[in-house]
Formats: structure tokens, C-alpha cells, sequence
């Protein structure tokens, strides 16, 4: 039977795996008391002098580190850190999910103005790519493979090329979420990390098989590079999380005030500050992932803002039940159509899944304090202000 946490809305059932104290409390919440009790001005300090090991000394204008970056306000914050307060140059680097908001845009241009910085961005061949997807939605009963691959393949790639040994990613999503780490333990980005938590456990070349018609070249892009060359260049990812008590909201709002980065409303959250640029994740995706894991991206979003204590469990159960509730009917046509899936194909597909879907529900009511709570959030404008996604590179036109 499953176990909710007394403090947060996770339970055991969380895929990252979770553990309770005698009290009840989840994992996650205790490593989150860390984030109130370590010396945050010593660990950064640790974290200076760690990224001093690489601060390149030897050609004006060389980078010092490798920066994934995507088009929300959190990476306004990621970059601010590495720039202006580390002093680093960075090669700032982006896998394109190719379900681009215009609010994601807007962010990643502001982005590259604002810290004057170097933007390299990845497009795999679109053809490929919905392939890719096609099979993740059969095989893992996600769409997100595809991207979850290219997102932590390619920065450690751009890092091999080009010689540059460290790469500075902003959380690790285990410890933020389940307390896997201690943030003095400063866990890193490793190839089995990923193969176990971004992956879900399968490689690319899981992918390549005459249902599909996915072949070996079609999945080349996404393989992590091997050891060899992992160990030539002494690539380390390392997150600030582990150096900086992580806080989403309050960075983005901070960002959003400091640079101007843009903020948008998500129709199943309450949160206008993450994943704003991807016009799925929210959507399709997100009732994807609810109707396999029983929770959704707005249970993550309560659990940070209940362990914060910006938000009672009560009031984060009633807000969860409301946004759990909404399907995005617009927003789901237009993916169905571009992946080539009837709505009652996807009815079907749902009706197997673990948890049921309800298509007809009422969104549950909320009093004053939980909209209250909901308008605290910044709003500049939403994740789907058009009925297409923007794709760029690869010869494709806005």
C-alpha cells in the first residue's frame, strides 16, 4: 500500500523511490531542512574554488565551462551565478525540444543578450525525431525520451569537442525532489545518472528496430560519449544546487525583475515560471505522466512550495485536485495531429494506462487563499499563444 509523506503530497510510489523516518516525513523532506541548516556562504565558497580548478588562464576569450541552458527564468539565474558572480566565460549550449514556445524564445534571446554569451543550440533531424517519440509513447509510455536524451547527451559532447572539462548544471532533480544526496555528498552528472533517472533505464540503441524503422545513424546523436574520450578531456558536471540553496521560484522572480525574462501561464499549473518553453510538457505530457505515475507536474511545483512553507498541505491538496482536472483540449489537438494520432487513439492509449484520466471532470473550486496563493505569481502572457510549435535550425523556418 502506498505511503504519503506526512509534510508533502509525495508518496512511495514516487519512480526516484522515496524513504520515510519514524515520524512519516519523506526523504525529500528531510534533505530539503538542509537547505536551513548548512552554511550556504562556505559552500559557495567551495564551489568557487572548485571552479577555479578550471578557469581557463591560458588563451584570452577561451571558455571555462560548458552551460545547458533552456528558455525559462531559472536559467537567467543559472548564468547570473557563472558570469557575474564565478566569473567564468561560458559556452552556453541548448538541445532544441522543437516544441518551442514563443515565451521560450523570447527568454533565450533575452538570454543571450543580457550576459553576452555564446548560444549553441542542437536540432536532430525532425523526421527522426517524432520517429523517436512515436516509439518512446509505446514503449515507456512517455514522449519525453527523445528530448530527455539529446538534453543530457549533447552538452557533454559540446564539453568533449571542444576541450572544455566542466560542465554546470543547475539542480540534480533526485535530491531536490526524493532527498537521494545529501548536498554535502555533491553528487554529479555521471553516464549511469543518467541512465538510470533521465533514460528511465534504456540506451538509444533500445530504440532501433524494424517496427520502428529506426536504425543505428538514426539514434547516433543521442549516445553519451564513451569513456575514452570522457577521460582525455576530464569532463565533471557538477550542479549548483549542491552550493546554493535552490529555490526555482524565488530565482526566477528575482530573474524576472533583474533582466526581464518572461513568465507564462501553463494550463495545469500553477507555476508560470517552469518549463515555459516547451509547449508539451504541460499538455500532453503532463497528462501522460499523471496517468502513469498517479501525480503530475503541479504535485511537484506544491511539494517545493509546501516545503518552503509558502503554502499549506490542505491548500496544495485542493490546488493539486484542480489543475490535475484540467485537459487541455486545444493544446492536446494540435500535438495529436502532429504526431499523427486520432483523439480516440489517444482515449484508447490512456484507457491502458495505471491511473484513469478523467476527461469530463470539474475542475475542483478554490477559495480566496488559494487564489490568492495562485496570484502570486507573475503573469506576462501563455505557453500556447499559437497553434504550432516553432522549430529552428536544421533548415527549418520559423
Amino acid at each position: 500500500m502506498s505511503q504519503e509523506c506526512v509534510s508533502c503530497l509525495y508518496t512511495s510510489d514516487h519512480p526516484f523511490g522515496l524513504t520515510f523516518n519514524e515520524e512519516g516525513l519523506c526523504s525529500g523532506c528531510v534533505t530539503h531542512q538542509e537547505k536551513l541548516d548548512l552554511d550556504w556562504n562556505h559552500r559557495f565558497e567551495l564551489l568557487r574554488k572548485k571552479v577555479d580548478l578550471y578557469r581557463s588562464k591560458s588563451v584570452q576569450g577561451q571558455y571555462d565551462c560548458v552551460v545547458p541552458v533552456r528558455g525559462t527564468p531559472e536559467y537567467f539565474y543559472v548564468l547570473d551565478i557563472v558570469k557575474n558572480r564565478l566569473g567564468l566565460n561560458p559556452l552556453v549550449v541548448m538541445y532544441n525540444s522543437q516544441f518551442n514556445s514563443i515565451p521560450g524564445i523570447r527568454n533565450l534571446d533575452l538570454l543571450r543578450e543580457s550576459f553576452d554569451v555564446d548560444l549553441l543550440h542542437y536540432t536532430s533531424n525532425p523526421v527522426i525525431y517524432k520517429k523517436l517519440i512515436r516509439e518512446s509513447l509505446v514503449k515507456l509510455n512517455s514522449m519525453r525520451w527523445p528530448y530527455l536524451a539529446g538534453e543530457t547527451q549533447f552538452p557533454v559532447q559540446v564539453a568533449v569537442e571542444h576541450n572544455i572539462p566542466l560542465i554546470i548544471w543547475p539542480l540534480h532533480q533526485p535530491t531536490e525532489q526524493v532527498g537521494m544526496h545529501s548536498y554535502e555528498e555533491e553528487p554529479e552528472m555521471t553516464r549511469r545518472g543518467r541512465h538510470e533517472f533521465d533514460l528511465m533505464g534504456h540506451e538509444p540503441g533500445d530504440f532501433v528496430n524494424v517496427e520502428t524503422l529506426a536504425n543505428r545513424l538514426d539514434v547516433e546523436d543521442l549516445h553519451y560519449p564513451d569513456n575514452r574520450r570522457l577521460s582525455k578531456t576530464g569532463v565533471t558536471g557538477i550542479y549548483l544546487s549542491n552550493y546554493i540553496p535552490w529555490d526555482s521560484r524565488a530565482f526566477s522572480e528575482e530573474m524576472i525583475g533583474k533582466f526581464g525574462a518572461v513568465a507564462a501561464g501553463n494550463p495545469r499549473t500553477f507555476d508560470t515560471y517552469d518549463r515555459i518553453d516547451d509547449m508539451t510538457y504541460m499538455t500532453i505530457h503532463d497528462i501522460l505522466k499523471q496517468a502513469k505515475l498517479g501525480y503530475s507536474r503541479v504535485t511537484d511545483n506544491l511539494c517545493r512550495e509546501i516545503r518552503f512553507k509558502r503554502i499549506s498541505k490542505a491548500d496544495a491538496k485542493v490546488i493539486e485536485a484542480h489543475y490535475q482536472s484540467m485537459v487541455p483540449e486545444r493544446e492536446i489537438a494540435v500535438f495529436l495531429e502532429w504526431i499523427g494520432m486520432l483523439r480516440k487513439g489517444l482515449e484508447w492509449y490512456l484507457d491502458y494506462m495505471t491511473h484513469k484520466i478523467d476527461c469530463n471532470a470539474t475542475p475542483a473550486p478554490l477559495n480566496a487563499a488559494q487564489l490568492s496563493f495562485i496570484r502570486g505569481f507573475t503573469l506576462h502572457g501563455e505557453v500556447f499563444e499559437q497553434d504550432q510549435y516553432i522549430i529552428f535550425g536544421k533548415g527549418v523556418k520559423l
